[in-house]
């Protein structure tokens, strides 16, 4: 069995047509269809899954303009070791359905708190299989979350067209738990602390793109203070947050990046590539970190009241 099951001549026209129209490669078009019909399955789960990162602020807020391969997921909650065995039955059972193979089961542990599953499945457009990566994190519960339509690039395709597609694609749009921008954006100044902290460079310059696409977007107010310093305690308690601990100053560590050009040569070499709009190293910085940098609002005001 494959994704497209028995339709596999009318999907073929249906990713050919929407990736011609609006830009993207078919390859593109169809790992964003697999994606949301594995969403659609996992959204009927009485588990707490929520949908966050870099392809929940293209599927669901449609704030950035890059190719993301990754889900990831965590929960409002903390699972119990019942709901860690059953969220790792669950994927595995979606992407079963969906034809996809799981290359490395021998990693994937149900009482980890993080978990990379990966697997691949048959391309419309590739000889060799490709590849869907599901992650899965349960380091610290996941805050504030809303409920929102998921999209897809056939799904918004139609609508904006008034098409009515041939075959069924329940997953046009699915309706599921999301964690905000706000919490997407605090957790993502933190990762490039992390990251420069752990000398590491590899493909996480992409979160420079992200903040500074978020930025404009996000309200600096009282709530959101109190929601860094949450988020910054919740992250204290894992030793793969280290920027989190009081030794370090978020705006001082954003000054470090910027003065070493720590992500320069990672953003040119793979950010940008990813990227379908031009942004450049030194303007992602410019409007992101560096405006975050000049402010108090990643310092740690516990010790302040709040009224």
């Amino acid at each position: 069995m494959s994704w497209y099951r028995d339709d596999y001549d009318e999907w073929k026209e249906i990713i050919e047509t929407v990736a011609r129209e609006i830009g993207r490669t078919e390859q593109m078009v169809e790992k964003d269809t697999i994606q949301s019909m594995f969403l659609h399955e996992l959204a009927k789960s009485e588990l707490p899954f929520v949908f966050k990162g870099g392809t929940s602020l293209s599927k669901v807020y449609n704030l950035i303009d890059r190719f993301s391969e990754d889900i990831d997921l965590s929960m409002s909650r903390k699972p119990t070791q019942s709901e860690r065995i059953k969220s790792k039955e669950l994927i595995t059972d979606i992407a079963n359905g969906l034809g996809m193979i799981l290359r490395n089961p021998d990693e994937i542990k149900s009482r980890y708190d993080y978990n990379k599953y990966v697997f691949s499945y048959e391309s419309m457009y590739s000889e060799m299989p490709l590849e869907i990566i599901i992650e899965t994190s349960f380091y610290q519960t996941v805050y504030p979350v809303e409920k929102y339509m998921v999209g897809s690039f056939v799904g918004k395709f139609c609508k904006d067209r008034d098409i009515v597609l041939p075959i069924s694609f329940e997953a046009a749009g699915v309706l599921m738990n999301v964690q905000t921008i706000e919490r997407t954006f605090v957790d993502k100044v933190f990762a490039i602390c992390d990251y420069k902290i752990q000398n590491m460079q590899d493909r996480d310059s992409r979160h420079l793109y992200d903040i500074c696409k978020l930025l404009g977007l996000v309200k600096f107010n009282h709530e959101l203070d109190e929601l860094i310093d949450k988020v910054r305690e919740d992250r204290m308690s894992s030793k793969n947050n280290p920027s989190a601990q009081l030794e370090y100053n978020i705006p001082k560590m954003l000054k470090e990046i910027i003065d070493s050009r720590f992500y320069e040569r990672d953003y040119i070499d793979i950010t940008e590539k990813l990227l379908y709009e031009k942004v450049s190293y030194n303007y992602a910085v410019e409007h992101g970190i560096a405006i975050l940098a000049d402010m108090d609002i990643f310092e740690y005001k516990k010790s302040i009241e709040f009224f």
